[in-house]
């Protein structure tokens, strides 16, 4: 019984991931964009805290990063976010090891691709789709590897990961996707299937990704933030692909005209 606990705990503090979609619907632009923001922000700190004890080292990584993803806010030449990217990656790759520093391009990208997404006429309707179909991902893996089991999917980066979770995790982040566009009153076409095939394959490659970079910093969670979850990146790391999707794509104009 004290072993289900936890797993308890983890799953009804999961209520706080309907906080941005209720802000996405009630508040409207641009507290809603703040919100989705401000939880990149503090991915990034979360991330900074995690790979280096040094506070000037931390302070500087997290202007370097989130100063990239702020360009977007502003009008600042392509060329020159280019160019600030790969003195980003100088930087990370030069003096911190290959796993911890590609997990900082990842979140410098992913602050970057909100940032684009601020400008689109229809960031609720994007993130709303995004939101579900990556939270039915999570409850659809969760509760399909709960009750199956079998072969594990990445053993040796996350060892409770199972194939059949995998697989509910794909079923009903599909469902759910397609549901949210037919309540927006968007035409499920064939390109939007694939879409969401791809949204829902990179929610799980975003949580593996999470999951290796925590086990390459010897860390279980990210932070403690929210209990029964730990950090921001534990919560949000479905999103680190998926965001960057939509915003550095086409994938938003197949249907969100």
């Amino acid at each position: 019984m004290r072993d289900k606990l936890p797993d308890i705990s983890r799953r009804m503090t999961g209520i706080t991931l309907l906080f941005p979609l209720l802000a996405i619907f009630s508040v409207g632009k641009p507290f809603s964009q703040i919100i989705v923001f401000l939880c990149g922000i503090v991915m990034v700190f979360e991330y900074c805290f995690l790979i280096t004890k040094n506070s000037a080292s931390r302070f500087a990584l997290i202007g370097l990063i989130c100063c990239f993803g702020l360009s977007t806010l502003f009008t600042v030449e392509p060329l020159y976010q280019l160019l600030y990217l790969v003195l980003t990656a100088i930087i990370l790759f030069r003096f911190f090891p290959y796993q911890t520093s590609a997990m900082g391009l990842i979140l410098a990208l992913l602050l970057y691709s909100i940032g684009k997404l601020w400008h689109f006429l229809f960031f609720q309707e994007v993130m709303a789709y995004i939101i579900v179909t990556v939270i039915s991902v999570d409850i659809g893996a969760y509760i399909v590897g709960r009750f199956l089991g079998g072969p594990k999917l990445v053993p040796l980066v996350s060892p409770a990961k199972t194939i059949s979770g995998a697989i509910g995790g794909l079923v009903g982040g599909l469902v759910a996707g397609l549901g949210i566009c037919y309540f927006l009153n968007i035409a499920i076409t064939q390109e939007l299937v694939f879409l969401t095939l791809a949204v829902v394959v990179l929610a799980q490659a975003g949580d593996i990704t999470e999951s290796f970079f925590k086990r390459s910093v010897n860390a279980k969670d990210s932070a403690k933030i929210i209990p029964g979850h730990g950090g921001f990146m534990d919560r949000f790391d479905g999103y680190l692909y998926v965001i960057p999707l939509f915003a550095l794509s086409p994938a938003q104009g197949l249907f969100f005209q």
